[in-house]
């Protein structure tokens, strides 16, 4: 998966933390999150530590059974599963997005999303399936740039300006997925820009080409950036149903919003 590409971090050698094994065994877990099974070498390597180091780290999460071992790699372990099941479980906004989905006059026939943005990911924490027959929408838990979703679009613009600057600093080269990704900053804020005007954000085929999103940010700037999304084919986008959605949505978002404030 595509990543923006940011200056580079420090070495985890480098790393000043005041525990330094929950932060290393932490960046292994994600270095599998990303890139999927992966050997003692190349987790040495990705992680710029010592194998030893490493194999101290596996046989510790292990014994927790949040990685497993999968022939001579290692993968991350069903303990993983349980816990994004229990953080979900323990959260209002998913159960109330689960069920204001479902009563929305035309958006309830869509694939809608609940995300978060983390930094510049977008991380999806729901779905609503509606009733059309093309699954569309990313898995739960699964992350991609802001920069190329209608979710994250949305959120970075309901951002406060030096915030928003502050992330995009750390920019050295926009994620391009398709020809209409944007290839600029310039042509990225002037989207982001429009996007304030309007109410609610717009890939077109950003993401992936034959797919259409809609995106609006939960208004009253919550702690964490949150936004809801209808995905569609674009063969089947009309100004119409457009209008719909980005309406619903709207109801949606505010809905939700009052129950972030709460």
């Amino acid at each position: 998966m595509t990543q923006i590409r940011q200056s580079a971090p420090r070495s985890l050698r480098d790393v000043d933390s005041r525990a330094p094994a929950v932060t290393r065994a932490v960046a292994l877990l994600e270095e599998l999150a990303r890139r999927g099974p992966l050997s003692l070498t190349e987790l040495a390597r990705s992680l710029d530590l010592a194998k030893s180091t490493v194999a101290n780290l596996c046989a510790a999460l292990e014994d927790s059974h949040l990685i497993r071992r999968m022939d001579q790699r290692w993968a991350l372990g069903y303990k993983v599963v349980e816990l994004g099941q229990g953080f979900l479980a323990g959260t209002d906004l998913v159960a109330e997005f689960r069920r204001a989905a479902t009563v929305l006059p035309v958006a309830a026939q869509e694939t809608l999303l609940l995300a978060v943005l983390d930094n510049l990911d977008v991380v999806y924490l729901a779905r609503h399936d509606g009733n059309q027959p093309v699954r569309l929408a990313s898995d739960i838990g699964r992350r991609l740039p802001a920069v190329v979703t209608a979710l994250g679009k949305a959120m970075l613009a309901s951002l406060p300006p030096a915030e928003l600057d502050r992330r995009l600093a750390t920019v050295d080269e926009l994620p391009v997925y398709t020809a209409r990704s944007h290839r600029t900053m310039d042509a990225l804020r002037a989207d982001l820009d429009e996007i304030r005007q309007r109410g609610y954000s717009l890939d077109d085929e950003q993401n992936t080409e034959g797919v259409t999103c809609y995106g609006v940010a939960l208004p009253g700037a919550p702690d964490t950036p949150t936004a809801v999304s209808a995905t569609m084919l674009t063969a089947r986008v009309t100004p119409e149903l457009r209008d719909s959605l980005t309406k619903d949505l709207t109801r949606l978002a505010k809905d939700l919003a009052r129950l972030a404030g709460s």
